[in-house]
């Protein structure tokens, strides 16, 4: 079969205008996320979305180049969507002592300083006093919030005009953003206490479906089949027969798929929370007995992910091996967002891991893309993301 980039690169070349119009009109419908990050996986014979992230991280990642396209994308987003805005405030993590994210704290405050704005960090935490973050030559001050009737002002006076989450709100929206004046960007209600990635690949599916069939593609190329299954309990082992069921059930349509396609792998599937972020809660399986006679460290490992919250739900996903390799090591594109353009990507790289494994955990680095940077295969891939998450819907 052709190549997947080969597939799409020939696709963009001869059609791209009538792409960027496509695209153009589904974003007018449902405008995009301010910003987003996006987690592709390249097996050579697909490439396609497997997470995508509405309160990202990483923007130190980014190339020079990549962080001045993100400010001038911040820029225009704020001239259509928020105009008359000067004053901006950015509300991080509770825990933000990690240097890592203190840097993309950094990088956000340089893109939105770029763009033209006066910017500050404050804090949700119940303390009083300011704090000074430090992390690899950036030193930040964050700021303790106050609310006054609806508007929301820092403790030494800083009164903005538009709030930018960099919060994934895990535990809840916190009752002091609720109900502003200002707007908060993305809103707190699309926090993982409340989204669920099997909603947000309901609505991938419908999109890359639809692209498919206007552009004479097949979805799955785009794509990964899933299966959600709720009330488990990994602990106390209640609800793994769903899990097990799910699991036969993808690989299933896997094969199915790989005999249509002539591909010789064997299929896998990834078990994932259904909410959450930082790789918690995630483990492979090749088959339903592997979630049957999964050991009691194994199920401790998915019992809970971030902040302690318990994993009920979980996703059932078509793993999707990666060709890609950055600097010899197994490799995915990670792909950051604003306004649904790409400004940059970078690979994940993970030494330690093999094609079939996530390579987001503990040892990963970031490496600079060296390839397909904006526009591009990935870039494409990356923006039908992004409208979908414009299309989740949450009652």
């Amino acid at each position: 079969m052709t190549h997947i980039v080969t597939l799409l690169t020939t696709l963009i070349r001869e059609r791209g205008e009538e792409i960027e119009a496509w695209l153009a009109a589904r974003f007018a419908e449902t405008p995009p996320p301010f910003y987003a990050s996006v987690d592709l996986r390249h097996a050579g014979f697909k490439l396609a979305a497997v997470d995508t992230n509405l309160f990202p991280a990483g923007f130190n990642n980014l190339s020079p180049a990549g962080r001045e396209r993100a400010a001038m994308r911040t820029a225009a987003y704020m001239r259509s969507a928020c105009a008359g805005v000067e004053r901006v405030l950015i509300i991080p993590e509770n825990h933000t002592r990690n240097p890592g994210y203190i840097e993309n704290l950094s990088a956000l405050i340089d893109i939105f300083t770029r763009a033209g704005f006066k910017v500050r960090l404050g804090r949700l935490s119940e303390d009083t006093q300011a704090v000074t973050l430090e992390g690899n030559g950036h030193t930040l001050i964050s700021t303790p919030i106050e609310r006054h009737g609806k508007r929301i002002i820092t403790q030494d006076g800083f009164d903005p005009d538009f709030i930018l989450a960099n919060n994934d709100f895990t535990s809840g929206a916190p009752e002091i953003l609720c109900g502003i004046a200002q707007p908060v960007v993305p809103k707190p209600g699309m926090g993982w206490y409340r989204r669920r990635k099997s909603i947000h690949f309901a609505a991938y599916k419908t999109v890359t479906e639809s692209f498919a069939h206007r552009f004479g593609l097949d979805a799955w190329l785009l794509s990964a089949f899933f299966h959600q299954c709720g009330k488990v309990n990994f602990r106390e082992r209640s609800g793994l027969e769903c899990v097990a069921l799910g699991v036969e059930k993808i690989l299933h349509a896997t094969r199915e798929k790989y005999a249509a396609f002539g591909i010789a792998d064997t299929p896998y599937v990834f078990i994932k929370s259904d909410m959450g972020t930082y790789g918690m809660g995630m483990m492979i399986a090749h088959s339903g007995e592997d979630i049957l006679e999964m050991n009691k460290k194994t199920r401790h490992s998915m019992d809970t992910i971030r902040d302690r919250t318990a994993n009920t739900e979980v996703i059932i996903q078509e793993g999707i091996p990666t060709i890609d390799r950055a600097d010899g090591k197994p490799a995915e594109p990670l792909l950051y967002l604003v306004d649904g353009e790409v400004v940059d990507g970078v690979w994940r790289a993970h030494a330690g891991r093999g094609h079939e494994k996530s390579l987001n955990t503990p040892g990963m680095e970031f490496l600079p893309p060296g390839g397909d940077t904006p526009p591009g295969p990935a870039a494409l891939v990356a923006r039908l993301a992004a409208l979908a998450a414009a299309r989740e819907h949450y009652p």
